[in-house]
């Protein structure tokens, strides 16, 4: 599946068919937020080394960090506005501005249900995620700051971060969805 497949199955899966009572009746029974394994196009996967997201190469003794992803259902849904965290889904990518004024992603806590469930704009939690270069490769454009996207850096072991497109960082990554292991609730 393309990431946009995989997004529009996102949004169609959290979706509340009416009443928002039964929204948490027919979400109950889907397993989110989604897992993903998400890698640079240079091959460096995304790992947690204390409370910073870095970019490495992948070895057999190194353990999975996977993302977590809601949409986004207040934005734009053409533009598939995603929420994204780490796997323990109390810790969440924002971005801000640095002191210098240039956008950065970082980690904060903050509960990736929670921010589904707000129904806010909340922008600066916010991606939008689109199928880009080619069917398995993606990328994840801050809400809060256009045209800076997530990306790596072309050095192994360096922290994930935004940047424009076209520089030397990394911007498109290959995606996998693992099997769900949280409910909603």
């Amino acid at each position: 599946m393309s990431w946009d497949q995989e997004v529009a199955a996102l949004f169609s899966d959290t979706r509340p068919e009416s009443d928002p009572e039964d929204y948490v009746l027919q979400t109950a029974s889907v397993r989110i937020p989604w897992l993903f394994r998400i890698w640079d196009i240079s091959q460096k996967f995304l790992f947690l080394m204390g409370n910073m997201l870095l970019a490495k190469s992948r070895n057999a003794n190194m353990p999975d960090h996977l993302i977590s992803v809601l949409p986004n259902t207040v934005l734009d849904p053409k533009k598939q506005p995603i929420f994204m965290g780490l796997s323990d889904k109390n810790h969440c990518f924002s971005c801000v501005k640095s002191g210098e004024g240039q956008p950065q992603l970082q980690i904060v806590e903050r509960s990736i249900l929670q921010l589904h469930r707000e129904k806010k704009e909340l922008k600066a939690f916010s991606f939008y995620s689109k199928t880009d270069g080619s069917p398995e490769t993606c990328s994840f454009e801050s809400a809060e700051f256009p045209n800076w996207f997530i990306s790596t850096s072309s050095e192994p072991n360096r922290p994930i971060g935004l940047s424009p497109k076209g520089g030397t960082e990394n911007t498109l990554f290959f995606f996998e969805r693992k099997d769900n292991y949280f409910v909603m609730r």
